[in-house]
């Protein structure tokens, strides 16, 4: 879905129900998916917290078949959104459910008061940068490529600052990570925005907005993720 080219001249400046209702339709599917993950979080956190964390910390093998889990689902999503939306739509569901594993380990680790706190910020991070996106003229597309390779140096370093912990190390991707998934927010509004307007009218949009339903739902959960490490009061655990 990230293949429109950017570069070709159409004006898009404009705003019409349809394209409204495409928005309405795409928000829909990432606000359920944001509750589906909070609520599998939430029961998580409540009663399976000792034993899920047990499978991601100091665990090679769960966190590698976690991630390989979530990377197969987004591969799914995305075959599926062309060939069968009945299919990529329960999958994004699922994938919910999977993040939510990890939500609710991460949310045991915080004082309420603070988790309320930072999804309230990133839900203000996230609205700014989506209406940026929406109705900014200048052209994010070349964004793209320097976006994605911050996008791997950031799992490349994560993944080795998870068997070799540094707080310098994880302070600094926490903070260019806020700002990697603050831009992808405004660069997949305006992409939609635009491969709405390439596609309207001629076939079906709902695969259309079950994808971009997944990457905004992905640049809002990320957001939320480092913003509660760099601004999230720790929670002493008995």
């Amino acid at each position: 879905m990230n293949n429109y080219d950017f570069n070709t001249r159409r004006d898009v400046t404009g705003v019409d129900e349809g394209m409204r209702a495409f928005f309405k339709q795409t928000y829909s599917y990432m606000a359920l998916a944001v509750l589906i993950t909070g609520i599998t979080g939430y029961i998580v956190k409540s009663f399976f917290w000792e034993q899920i964390a047990s499978l991601i910390y100091g665990n090679a093998v769960g966190v590698i078949g976690l991630i390989g889990v979530q990377f197969l689902l987004i591969f799914m999503i995305g075959r599926n959104t062309l060939k069968n939306t009945a299919n990529a739509f329960g999958l994004l569901m699922t994938f919910a459910v999977v993040e939510g594993l990890t939500t609710g380990v991460l949310l045991g680790l915080y004082t309420t008061a603070s988790i309320l706190g930072v999804f309230a910020a990133t839900a203000a991070v996230f609205g700014g940068m989506s209406a940026y996106g929406l109705m900014t003229k200048r052209n994010l597309g070349g964004l793209r490529q320097a976006l994605f390779g911050l996008l791997v140096g950031l799992i490349v370093a994560s993944l080795i600052n998870m068997f070799f912990p540094n707080g310098i190390v994880n302070l600094l991707i926490s903070y260019v990570a806020v700002v990697v998934f603050s831009l992808y927010t405004a660069y997949d509004n305006q992409r939609l925005k635009l491969m709405y307007a390439q596609t309207a009218g001629q076939m079906d949009t709902t695969g259309l907005a079950i994808n971009g339903a997944l990457s905004l739902y992905l640049d809002f959960i990320n957001l939320f993720f480092y913003l509660l490490r760099l601004f999230g009061v720790m929670n002493t655990r008995d």
